[in-house]
């Protein structure tokens, strides 16, 4: 699995039907799972802020819940499996993975 957390957008109704990442059109095939979590507490701004990290004006809740989308997707040409993850309720899409 190879690890991005790349902002990425989505076309959602229900669930993802089709995604954009580094310029592709990937249509999504098959859903393989979906789940949530909570976002870690170290990854919200106070904590990056005690890092010296940089701090964004606008940032989702730190214990915001987050929900995984494991899909199945391609344009035709290839096909592999992602991670597609963002905040409920929230439209802050990010390609968390994709699996080898």
């Amino acid at each position: 699995m190879r690890t991005y957390d790349e902002p990425i957008h989505v076309l959602f109704t229900e669930e993802p039907r089709q995604f954009i990442w580094r310029d592709r059109l990937l249509l999504v095939k098959e859903i393989q799972g979906r789940w949530s979590r909570a976002t870690p507490w170290w990854s919200g701004s106070q904590a990056r802020a005690l890092r010296g990290d940089a701090v964004d004006d606008v940032e989702p809740d730190p214990l915001a819940e987050r929900e995984v989308w494991r899909v199945e997707a391609g344009n035709g040409r290839q096909r592999g499996v992602y991670e597609l993850a963002r905040t409920v309720n929230a439209e802050d899409w990010v390609l968390q993975a994709v699996l080898d």
